[in-house]
């Protein structure tokens, strides 16, 4: 994991998180990596990491069980609709930037379609 000058590493570890969710890494009810695994792999502190994990859990993305760690949770219907919510977000971000470079959204679709 490489880390941007420009987000806070939390933030980082957040939307890295939900990546790998969104994107199939984790599946709805799969158990994630400890926090000091987690940490390690990203050469971050720990808490860093749980702040992280914590965030993610506020967003009911991921929940503790007691004994087990910590799990993706195993609401496919509630996981598509964060996904489609993350998108959306990311997406307008997208526009907007391209608006900076003067992308109307009709060569916005445009671009989009040659993908």
């Amino acid at each position: 994991m490489e880390f941007k000058s420009n987000q806070t590493i939390l933030s980082q570890i957040v939307d890295y998180m939900k990546k790998e969710i969104f994107g199939g890494r984790y599946a709805a009810g799969e158990k994630i990596l400890p926090i000091r695994e987690f940490a390690a792999y990203c050469s971050v502190n720990p808490n860093t990491v749980a702040k992280a994990y914590a965030a993610l859990e506020e967003e009911k993305l991921i929940y503790t069980d007691s004994t087990l760690g910590k799990f993706v949770t195993p609401n496919r219907l509630f996981l598509q609709k964060k996904r489609e919510e993350y998108l959306e977000a990311e997406m307008e971000a997208f526009k907007a930037e391209l608006k900076k470079c003067g992308v109307d959204e009709e060569e916005f679709v445009c671009l989009a379609k040659k993908c």
